[in-house]
């Protein structure tokens, strides 16, 4: 059984700002992060710190938990995550942040140019830090005790791959592998899961309501 004393979950997408208007993230609507953070409230004497990006309105609050911390960007959530993480804890890395940032954010909304014209707009990005990976470098530096992080690969390919390859890559004990695409993962629809850790997949879990798959899979922790 579980000797943790925090849980921090993680929800949601990040944005990254091109301009005042527009900006860079992805179809997550923090339905999962949500009901796993949900999920742990069952059990007792946790502190519980759900942190989570621009989710839906009904997934931004966690009632109950310790703290619900709102994050905008990737850099802000691995922050939030750095200022969160203590020995005894046990990090879910369900947010889905953005990979990429623009070098440059304008300062006032960016105008179309001589309409009627076939011009573009050319967009230069740079990577986002890895979390997973800079908290695991962290953990390591300030010698931090009995830190479990998992981590969420969600997938249009090689799920398995990819899935063991982030495990080894971002030093974090449990991947919960999906695919995802246009009518698959996101939002309210039905999901499936399956958990990996470096040896290969342990355990299948859906088709069902996230609710359900979120409950089976703080179990699942709980229990490592």
């Amino acid at each position: 059984m579980h000797s943790f004393k925090k849980v921090i979950v993680t929800s949601g997408p990040t944005r990254e700002w091109i301009d005042p208007v527009r900006y860079i993230s992805n179809a997550s609507s923090g339905k999962m992060g949500y009901h796993i953070a949900e999920a742990f409230l069952s059990y007792q004497d946790l502190e519980l710190i759900y942190i989570h990006g621009n989710t839906l309105d009904k997934y931004s609050s966690v009632k109950g938990a310790t703290k619900n911390i709102s994050v905008e960007t990737t850099i802000q959530l691995r922050d939030a995550v750095m200022d969160e993480i203590s020995e005894n804890s046990l990090l879910v890395m369900a947010a889905a942040p953005a990979d990429f940032r623009p070098i440059m954010t304008a300062e006032h909304k960016i105008k179309k140019e001589n309409k009627g014209t076939k011009k573009g707009l050319l967009l230069e990005l740079e990577e986002n830090p890895d979390v997973l990976a800079q908290v695991a470098e962290y953990v390591k530096d300030q010698n931090i005790k009995n830190s479990v992080r998992v981590g969420f690969a969600a997938e249009t390919q090689d799920l398995e791959k990819n899935a063991i390859t982030k495990i080894l890559k971002k030093g974090i004990s449990v991947i919960i592998g999906n695919y995802v695409g246009l009518e698959i993962g996101f939002g309210e629809i039905d999901s499936s899961v399956i958990i990996y850790d470096a040896k290969g997949p342990q355990r299948k879990i859906g088709p069902l309501p996230k609710e359900e798959i979120a409950k089976q899979i703080v179990d699942y922790l709980m229990n490592l």
